[in-house]
């Protein structure tokens, strides 16, 4: 009995329905998602490039802004030194006017003693003093500055000692009122002395009360001894430039 051959048995493939058709839909979807991926991504280089653009002109535009500024604060240093410069040169000039000033009004005193003084030669000589030479400046706040020169009208060489008051006459509320030393310096000194050969400047500040008007200021003189009379005299309340 011959041996029996191997019968292989082949089974039937099952395809399954609707296969190719889910592969054409992946493919599908694939392009479609490629296709918006691109288009968002040209939207955004796009959008960036514009944004660039813009950005690029706004600092072309500030950048000339700041060369305009610039400009501008050069100008305003040329023109500040130039004023500096001017202002130099008016506060030097004043300041030599005040000096030539001051001087004249030195000057001026230094004659007013000495034509004084030839008075008293030609007529014989005497023992007399003299206030002359008064001035009264404002200081601001109601304040003052009062001199006046207190000088000898003989050449004896002798030393003349004492002391001198500075009273302020006016009036307040309508009443005619006089203030003396103590008030107008604020307690500070009740008088000046004195002691020259020839001269001396008597000076004090002045402070004027509220709601009081002066009128004039008294000099009172009163020297030591008896070779020289004491007196007063009256000046009239006009306040002169600085």
């Amino acid at each position: 009995m011959g041996k029996l051959k191997p019968t292989r048995i082949i089974r039937p493939r099952i395809v399954q329905p609707g296969g190719s058709g889910r592969t054409w839909l992946w493919l599908l979807f694939l392009v479609a998602l490629g296709l918006w991926t691109w288009q968002v991504f040209e939207f955004g280089r796009q959008h960036a490039g514009l944004h660039v653009g813009q950005r690029d002109a706004a600092e072309d535009r500030l950048r000339e802004r700041i060369a305009e500024l610039e400009d501008e604060r050069d100008e305003l240093r040329q023109a500040a030194a130039r004023f500096e410069r001017s202002g130099q040169i008016d506060r030097a000039a004043a300041d030599g006017v005040k000096s030539e000033v001051k001087a004249l009004q030195n000057e001026r005193a230094e004659l007013k003693r000495e034509v004084a003084f030839l008075k008293t030669l030609v007529s014989g000589g005497s023992s007399k003093l003299a206030l002359d030479d008064s001035r009264l400046t404002s200081s601001g706040n109601d304040t003052f500055q009062f001199e006046v020169t207190l000088s000898k009208q003989t050449d004896d060489g002798k030393t003349v000692a004492g002391q001198a008051v500075i009273r302020v006459k006016g009036r307040h509320d309508g009443i005619e009122k006089t203030l003396d030393m103590a008030t107008i310096t604020a307690g500070r000194r009740t008088n000046i002395g004195i002691k020259f050969k020839n001269f001396q400047k008597l000076k004090t500040e002045i402070k004027v009360p509220a709601e009081f008007e002066p009128l004039a200021i008294e000099v009172s003189v009163r020297p030591e001894g008896k070779q020289f009379k004491s007196f007063e005299q009256v000046f009239d309340w006009k306040v002169s430039d600085a």
